[in-house]
């Protein structure tokens, strides 16, 4: 009785440990078959091949491990992220975990350089996590000459990041301070205007309640129209002054406060011009109108709120609307061709090694735009 309890363990042990073993070959085939396509740059393929051997196996961290770097070449940041930083809290070795570090470190570091261009903020957060994580592949293995050549190009680029920063927010306070004094100087003459309109109302009241001589009337429209035409050059100059700043002239307050400018010096010419014919109260009319136009010319340009992200929304979605199919898909194979360039960087590869690609991809982009303009011939 006990040799046949015996011998039956023994088969149940030898059954559970085949199907185990199995069990690993069907996972450690997925696995394969996903480094091949990964080799092949069929990169979503490989996924694929990684979920199946993790669907058999979830415990094994290596098809993850090779899944995050699948998404890394994709250029999908956020899932390579998540699955490095799985291996790395889930793995018992050690040098599987400083891979993960060491390749996390290069996802935030590549998300920091893509980010420079739009968000130095958010670009200097992505640089400092990379450093930490380089660091804690030091504390792994102290002999990573990589991770510690990248802490110091990622500590090199964190400076000059720091540097824009500060050059940013000082550009921006004195930017800020010259559209005070010009919103302030814009409110100057609006008041002036108003005082002009006040003059020629009251004028126009004394003329006809026969206060004053028509000698005296007459006398005191030439003198408010001349201090209208005076007037009149201030504002021309003072507009001329704002579109010679493209610093003003190209945001978007800028561009609200030049439109109501131009609507301004229209109405003051009017008014001058009414004026010289003794057209008093149409001239009263022209001058508040331009006093209204001034006032809210000063009103866009002293409104602390800037809306740069839909000014830069409205750059990169900008396309030439003349551009032909042709041109279209030629920019759509460079730009594929560039994407494979970026493929071909592996994901452990150095942070200088990072910097170089996004230099060239950036240059790449530059000459795209360029390329995709098209001169349009005006037939209205």
């Amino acid at each position: 009785m006990n040799a046949k309890k015996l011998s039956l363990f023994g088969v149940l042990l030898l059954y559970v440990t085949m199907a185990q073993c199995c069990f690993a070959d069907s996972v450690g085939e997925f696995n394969r078959q996903g480094n091949r396509l990964y080799d092949d740059q069929q990169y979503n393929d490989a996924i694929n091949a990684y979920e199946q051997a993790l669907a058999d196996s979830p415990e094994v961290l290596e098809p993850k491990f090779n899944q995050a770097g699948s998404y890394y070449r994709l250029d999908d940041m956020e899932k390579a992220i998540d699955l490095y930083r799985q291996v790395a809290a889930d793995s018992r070795d050690m040098s599987l975990v400083a891979k993960a570090k060491y390749n996390l470190g290069n996802c935030f570091f590549q998300q920091g350089v893509k980010q420079t261009d739009s968000d130095m903020q958010k670009a200097l957060e992505d640089m400092q996590t990379a450093a930490g994580y380089w660091r804690q592949v030091l504390d792994i293995e102290p002999e990573n000459e990589k991770a510690a050549r990248n802490i110091e190009v990622a500590r090199l680029t964190i400076k000059d990041i720091i540097d824009q920063i500060n050059k940013q927010q000082q550009d921006q306070q004195e930017q800020q301070q010259k559209q005070q004094d010009l919103a302030e100087q814009l409110k100057q003459l609006a008041d002036k205007q108003k005082s002009l309109a006040d003059q020629n109302q009251q004028n126009k009241q004394q003329a006809d309640a026969n206060d004053i001589t028509p000698e005296q009337a007459k006398q005191n429209y030439d003198d408010i129209q001349q201090q209208q035409s005076q007037l009149n050059q201030q504002t021309e100059q003072l507009a001329q002054q704002m579109q010679n700043d493209p610093n003003i002239s190209q945001q978007p307050q800028g561009q609200s406060a030049s439109q109501e400018l131009d609507q301004a010096t229209q109405s003051q010419r009017q008014a001058d011009e009414k004026l010289q014919s003794q057209e008093p109260s149409q001239a009263e009319n022209d001058q508040r109108k331009a006093a209204e136009h001034l006032e809210n010319a000063a009103k866009n340009l002293s409104d602390p709120q800037q809306d740069q992200q839909q000014q830069q929304s409205q750059q990169q979605d900008q396309q030439d609307p003349n551009q032909s199919q042709d041109q279209q898909q030629q920019q759509d194979q460079q730009s594929k061709n560039s994407q494979q360039d970026q493929d071909k960087q592996a994901p452990d590869t150095t942070a200088q090694q990072i910097l170089e690609n996004e230099q060239k991809q950036h240059q790449q982009r530059q000459m795209l735009q360029r390329s995709g303009y098209q001169k349009v011939d005006k037939d209205w």
